[in-house]
This record gives structure tokens, sequence and C-alpha cells, in this order.
């Protein structure tokens, strides 16, 4: 009891990563055992090796040694595999949480981002194949299915504006088409004179923000821009503000008085947090202004993912979002890893500073992109508008 909840947090967090890695590296030594002598076990919780199909029993045949021989010579080096400093995991299939090696050993997936149903649910399993054996094609024919999903997904933003959906195959390819439509806005609503400004409008991004893989998307994405040698400084169109972290950030609250009773010591530290934020992009704004260009739009996550899930302090999407609407923009929010109920008590990331209050549409985004947990591992995204 005399320990603090920092001090608890700082012991109990390593003594349980100590464990974890105790039982790993065990699990690890009977796999690696297992590896040398090219021995696998029958699938487990997905069929057995005769239902395999015929298309597919050449690749089930592989032993480890030689998936990762294959991997090695075949797939990019920059494409990482995860544990390969201990051993890496051969996962043959899943089901609902757990993950399944090729030795039958059963993992707890904690790593998934794309799987929001589990693995292998026995409806999506039905609804997929079931589909498969009647079509599969692009959306320039008429079908139930396509125009039933984007009814769906539009309900899910009711009551707002947003009621138009771009069906695409990623979240790169939503987050590209997210920025392609803004700059389209500016160019359709802007004055003749202006339009050449217009096809090069500035972008507002979050430092740590990781948006995705096209060169558009990765000129807004500092997480992955600041890595290796590829670019030596961010486009002229784009201005990064800090991430509004308040743990380890320019403007940390004081996290003994972090807690659920609402004291107002505790709302004034968040609430001048969330002022010091915004300031930043406040300021981006005003700079973008004085110097005669247009700005496009501002972006982020809800609850940054790859930043550190990082939570923004009340009231600071608020002010973002009148600062850059007051100057012209629109405001994109990046569902892609966060959408979906991932945060617990809100569908989307972007409600979650302000869930409860009663469905502000002044905070709705203006453009909202989805992807990942979409798709539950299918490769489906949209944009939302």
């Amino acid at each position: 009891k005399s320990y603090s909840k920092m001090e608890k947090k700082n012991f109990v967090t390593p003594l349980l990563g100590f464990v974890s890695t105790a039982l790993l590296a065990r699990t690890i030594k009977l796999r690696q055992s297992r590896h040398a002598t090219g021995r696998s076990c029958v699938q487990t919780g997905a069929g057995t090796q005769a239902d395999i199909p015929e298309s597919l029993s050449e690749s089930y045949s592989l032993i480890p040694r030689e998936v990762e021989e294959h991997r090695s010579c075949y797939i990019s080096k920059s494409c990482s595999v995860s544990y390969a400093n201990s051993g890496s995991l051969h996962i043959r299939n899943g089901r609902k949480s757990r993950l399944f090696d090729v030795f039958g050993n059963s993992y707890l997936d904690t790593r998934n981002n794309v799987a929001h149903c589990g693995h292998n649910h026995p409806e999506i399993v039905r609804a997929v194949s079931y589909q498969m054996s009647q079509i599969n094609t692009n959306t320039r024919y008429l079908h139930p299915n396509a125009s039933l999903l984007a009814k769906k997904l539009v309900d899910l933003f009711s009551p707002s504006p947003l009621e138009v959906v771009f069906f695409v195959n990623s979240g790169s390819e939503a987050n590209d088409l997210a920025l392609r439509l803004a700059r389209a806005f500016k160019v359709h609503t802007s004055k003749e004179k202006d339009a050449t400004t217009c096809r090069e409008p500035h972008v507002i991004a979050i430092d740590a923000a990781y948006h995705r893989h096209t060169m558009t998307t990765l000129n807004i994405s500092p997480y992955k821009y600041n890595q290796g040698d590829e670019f030596t400084k961010y486009p002229d169109n784009v201005k990064i503000v800090p991430c509004p972290d308040t743990y380890r950030g320019k403007h940390s609250i004081d996290q003994s008085k972090a807690s659920n009773n609402h004291h107002a010591s505790e709302r004034s530290s968040e609430e001048d947090a969330a002022r010091a934020y915004a300031a930043y992009v406040e300021k981006a704004c005003d700079e973008i202004k004085s110097q005669g260009k247009i700005l496009g739009a501002f972006i982020m996550e809800g609850g940054m993912s790859v930043g550190g899930v990082i939570l923004p302090p009340k009231s600071y999407l608020r002010r973002c979002i009148k600062a850059v609407r007051d100057a012209g923009g629109v405001y994109i929010a990046d569902e892609v890893q966060t959408g979906f109920g991932r945060l617990g008590k809100c569908m989307w990331a972007y409600q979650y500073s302000f869930a409860d209050e009663n469905n502000d549409t002044e905070l709705t985004p203006d453009i909202v992109t989805v992807g990942k947990p979409f798709g539950n591992g299918i490769p489906l995204a949209a944009v939302v508008t």
C-alpha cells in the first residue's frame, strides 16, 4: 500500500516482462529442438492434412527449414519477421484469439491488428467461402453486397453528415484517396486565380504518425519517414506538429493526479496540455495563410497507434478542428487501425475525447478512412465522406 501507482507500474511491468520472456524462451527452445528435425504436426483447429486442396499441397508439405530458405531468397528483407532474433514463428493457422504453429504449439495472439473478429470465425469463413463460390469481381456491376455494405458503414456514423463511401483495397489506398479528395475539394471551391496554388495544398500531420505506405502518405507519416536515409526533408506543403502526448511529450500532465475522479485541478492540467498542443496546429494554420498558401487538410488518428496508443487530451481535437476549418481546410480522421470499437467506449477513435458529449456533429470529420479490421484480414478498406 505504500507504493504509489506509478511505482507499482514501474515494478510490475518489468516483472511481467521477465516472466513472459522466460516462458517464451522455454517455448522457443522446445520449438527449435523440433525445428532441427524438421518435424511438424497435423494442423490444429482448422482441419487435417486430408482437407488441404491439391493446389496448396506443395506449400503445406514444406518443412520449416525450407520455408525459411524460400522466405530469405524470394521475399524482400524489408518485410520483417516477428521474433526473428529468437527463433521465427512458423504459424500454420489460428482460431479465435490463438495462433498455432507447425508443431502444434498454441500462442495468445497479442500482435494482431487485422482479424478484428478473431481467427477462423465460422460465420466469416462460411460467408467468404459462399461468396467465392458465386463471384468475386470489382464494383462496376450492381451487387447487393456492395450496396448494403456501404449503407451499413454509413449507419455506423449516424447521425452525421458522412454519407458517401468509396471502397478500396488497403489503408494506404484509403488515405491516399482521402488526400486526393481534400485537394479536389480545394480546387473545385477555389477562385480561378487560386487554382494552381490549390493543386499543392498544405497538409498538417502529427509527429510519430503513421498513415501508410504510398509516396503521398509516407510524406505525412513521420513514424516511417524518419527511418533510414531514403528521405532527407519533408515536402514544402507538409507541416508536422508535435504529438499530443500527455505522458512523455512537451506538455505532459501530472500523472500522479491522473485518475478517474474529476477535481478541478486535474481538468485544468489536462486542459492546459490540450491548449498548448492545439496551439501548434493553430500556428501552422496561421503560417500557411500568412504565406498566401492554401490549407488542404489536417489528418490524425484519434488514438495514435504505432506512435504508442496515444490519446490526445480532451478539447485538443475540438480546438484543432476549429482552427483547420477556419483556415479553409478539411479534417481527415484516419481510423484504419483504431476504428470499429477498438478503444472500447466508442465506435471511432476520433470520438474518444468527447464520447460523453451527445453526438456533436461539429466534431465529425469531413473524411474518414477505415481499413484493417474492416475486412477481418480480407484486403478491404474504405473512404467515407
